[in-house]
């Protein structure tokens, strides 16, 4: 997954639309803290910074990342208009892959994120590490999404006392452990909602709800419309956009 960091939105959709197209994982956001406050449960392989209107080269916002333990390793490329010599040399130095125009060509783009992405610490294809406490919380959640998976399942599968995990959730995602696995679950349902999927029943066996109204009064929680309502209003976007 890319994160897409840019103050300005018309960039952010930009590069947001370049990489779906290629169906490639995004997520964006206005700035580090914004990202941070959207409290996602997923990290991403690699950042794209966009220092257009700073004057350090992107350093200030390297410092940014390092400060957060989840993000402190995360790959970057940043982007600029223009993306000029001095800005390629001064984003070298503070420690990104490269430097971007903000008007490069979808397909160079697209090339270089793939790969950038497999030669990543989080990608597939490198070297094996021991994942973060954050992470195996996530990770299990995700193993165990259909299985039904409470507060008790979860600290079990992780070897944790239920007032640890509570502990380690508040202080990696800033949300108890209840929240988070709902969290994670209508996230997976709107993901398959934006892939296809238009069966609400269907959709809540999916992400781990024996009860079809639970699953409808979560999702309503978390985005303020039904899972039907959703499913229209993507539909919708989907048409707009053809």
């Amino acid at each position: 997954m890319i994160l897409v960091l840019s103050p300005q939105e018309g960039l952010r959709k930009r590069f947001e639309e370049t990489l779906k197209a290629q169906h490639i994982e995004v997520a964006q956001a206005s700035s580090v803290a914004d990202w941070i406050e959207q409290n996602n449960l997923k990290l991403p392989h690699l950042a794209l910074l966009d220092i257009t209107y700073t004057n350090d080269g992107g350093a200030a916002l390297m410092d940014e990342l390092g400060q957060h333990d989840d993000l402190h390793m995360l790959w970057v490329m940043m982007v600029s208009v223009p993306c000029s010599i001095n800005h390629r040399i001064q984003s070298l130095r503070n420690g990104a892959l490269d430097c971007l125009p903000a008007d490069i060509d979808s397909e160079e783009f697209t090339l270089k994120a793939k790969r950038f992405m497999e030669l990543s610490p989080r990608s597939k294809y490198a070297p094996p590490a021991e994942m973060t406490e954050r992470e195996r919380i996530v990770a299990m959640i995700q193993k165990s999404l259909k299985q039904n998976i409470n507060v008790e399942s979860l600290a079990r599968a992780l070897h944790m006392s239920r007032s640890s995990l509570q502990r380690a959730c508040i202080r990696h995602f800033k949300i108890g452990p209840k929240e988070l696995i709902t969290q994670h679950k209508i996230q997976q349902a709107m993901r398959l909602i934006e892939l296809g999927s238009n069966n609400v029943a269907s959709l809540a066996f999916t992400v781990g709800y024996s009860n079809v109204n639970n699953f409808i009064s979560a999702f309503k929680r978390m985005t303020s419309q039904t899972p039907k309502e959703y499913m229209k209003h993507k539909h919708q976007l989907e048409e707009q956009h053809a």
